[in-house]
């Protein structure tokens, strides 16, 4: 299977560049490639460290088994163990319910079926990723939130618990998809993670203790 991904910057959706995805088989391999119209900018920019400014695709190498196939700063707006445990159940109930009406949904593929399974306003970071149609991905559905309100930390909170225990309802599942996930933080800490939103469009982000610690349960704010 491949696929090109668009690579594009903040609320204006400048384009930087593509992402060309392969998968054979188990393997999975995936380049970067700026686009000219981006080269050529004055204010262009590297969007990560490991990718010059220069034209063709740039290959990754994984530094590790489990790691990421894509460079560092694609990579950390992949979603963590937490999300792609929420993404993999949700999607599951989803295919469910679709095979119940006689349609056969695509069960989820490799690593960009989860990147871009990402709820795109709530992503980490500014870059944005399309579809081959040019959709930003994930697009939030009609009538549905971004990342649960502020004041409804409680029910964030009994959700989250509900699928550390596995006793989770597909309205949980609903529930915490519009929340973003960070990775970096998912590294420093095992408790989960997520955003809420208030009547201000920045996202903040809450960690919560997993189940079965002895100490509270109690949000923190990551500032």
């Amino acid at each position: 299977m491949k696929r090109t991904i668009g690579v594009a910057l903040g609320n204006s959706g400048r384009h930087i560049g593509v992402v060309r995805y392969n998968r054979e088989g188990a393997r999975e391999s995936a380049s970067f490639e700026y686009g000219a119209e981006w080269l050529e900018a004055p204010d262009r920019f590297r969007i990560d460290p490991a990718l010059p400014l220069v034209a063709g695709p740039q290959f990754h190498k994984r530094r590790e088994e489990e790691g990421s196939i894509f460079p560092g700063a694609i990579a950390d707006t992949e979603p963590d163990g937490w999300a792609a445990k929420i993404i993999v159940r949700d999607h599951g109930k989803r295919r469910a319910l679709a095979k119940a009406a006689g349609e056969a949904p695509p069960a989820l593929a490799g690593a960009v079926d989860f990147l871009l399974e990402v709820d795109d306003f709530s992503r980490v970071g500014a870059l944005r990723f399309s579809d081959e149609s040019g959709i930003f991905r994930r697009p939030r559905e009609d009538g549905a939130r971004a990342a649960p309100p502020l004041i409804e930390l409680e029910h964030l909170l009994s959700s989250s618990r509900s699928v550390e225990m596995n006793t989770e309802t597909e309205a949980d599942l609903a529930y915490l998809r519009g929340a973003r996930h960070d990775r970096q933080r998912a590294r420093r800490s095992s408790m989960p993670s997520s955003t809420t939103s208030d009547s201000r469009p920045s996202p903040k982000v809450r960690m919560f203790r997993r189940a079965g610690r002895e100490r509270a349960t109690t949000p923190n704010l990551l500032v």
